[in-house]
């Protein structure tokens, strides 16, 4: 259930023009996770757990335009991000490790709460008129909660466990998703689409578009835990594609790079677990050709492409001081062609 609030903007500010808006969305959740439980006296329980809760999301958005075609922009808002499905599940799975003498388990957490936030985005921006921008966005969000997954005291009794002759103590522990507290999350992106006719006519159809953008985050899984990085997410991400575009021919060689990042992969028994993956580099390149207005094959157009021309592959290791490889996938180059046809 949701309500929602939210009140348009529009005013001159000097030459320039304000616009935007500001609201509020009111949002309640009720999530549940069924199950069966298999108590040591009795037969298969059927279980149900959850909670229920309320978020308010306040948002604002701002554009100032001014008559140059440069505009800022101002973006502020308290946002969320569900939990995945898999980390609500009631279920959990256990046994005896005789290796540290205690029951250990993994299962989910039926009442884990999203990731929330505090975001600010500012963007400068500057246009050519229809040809052409050039852009830096400043980012930031203050992270009040976000999920990792931790190992903790667990009570096993009534459950069904099997454990050695003359072994008794049915505490253990469990690893399973938890809602942690405090971390950030900041950045700058720089994009643009560059005809480079604007330099000089002697280059009309030629031109540049892409982007580099950095990120840094930082979490703290657990009380007393050192500082680490969010999953998922790469210091440095950037690519860039060359163009030409002319009398009907379109030509294009485009680069995407991501350096090395602590990612969630799926483990053994379906777990998921961190590993980094590597940094790779993918170069992808088009050749085509539009017939023009007045050819009998008017509205026909051809392609090649070539994809990932360097065969680079995904690589990820452990997270820890071992460098083993865990995943090395290659999935090769590949060559296409073919036609669209508009009627």
């Amino acid at each position: 259930m949701s309500a929602y609030l939210m009140a348009n903007i529009k005013s001159d500010v000097g030459a320039a023009e304000l616009t935007g808006n500001i609201g509020v969305l009111a949002q309640n959740t009720e999530q549940k996770s069924r199950g069966f439980v298999n108590l040591a006296a009795a037969d298969l329980v059927p279980t149900t757990r959850g909670d229920t809760y309320w978020d308010v999301l306040p948002s604002m958005n701002l554009s100032l335009r001014f008559p140059s075609d440069f505009v800022i922009r101002l973006a502020a808002a308290r946002e969320i991000q569900r939990p995945r499905f898999e980390d609500m599940k009631v279920s959990l799975d256990y046994g005896y490790n005789t290796a540290s003498g205690v029951i250990t388990g993994t299962g989910g957490n039926p009442t884990l709460r999203p990731y929330r936030a505090w975001a600010a985005d500012l963007n400068f921006e500057k246009y050519f008129g229809t040809k052409g921008y050039v852009s830096l966005q400043l980012f930031a969000k203050k992270l009040q909660s976000y999920v990792y997954r931790e190992t903790e005291a667990f009570d096993y009794s009534g459950l069904p466990v099997v454990l050695p002759p003359g072994v008794v103590d049915p505490a253990g522990t469990i690893t399973r998703p938890v809602n942690g507290k405090g971390g950030k999350l900041y950045g700058f992106e720089v994009a643009g689409t560059v005809p480079f006719d604007i330099v000089t006519p002697a280059l009309e159809g030629f031109g540049l578009t892409g982007g580099v953008g950095y990120t840094k985050t930082s979490i703290k899984p657990g009380v007393g835990a050192a500082a680490e990085d969010l999953p998922d997410y790469s210091r440095w991400v950037a690519n860039g594609t060359l163009f030409f575009e002319k009398w009907g021919f379109n030509a294009r060689g485009s680069v995407r790079y991501r350096s090395s990042f602590v990612g969630q992969f799926v483990g053994f028994g379906g777990e998921r677990e961190l590993r980094r993956a590597l940094s790779e580099t993918i170069v992808d390149a088009q050749v085509g050709y539009d017939f023009q207005k007045g050819s009998a094959l008017d509205g026909l157009s051809l392609f090649v492409q070539g994809q990932n021309l360097t065969d680079e592959p995904f690589v990820s290791v452990d997270t820890g001081a071992s460098i083993q490889v865990r995943n090395y996938q290659s999935y090769g180059r590949r060559f296409m062609a073919g036609f669209n046809y508009r009627f």
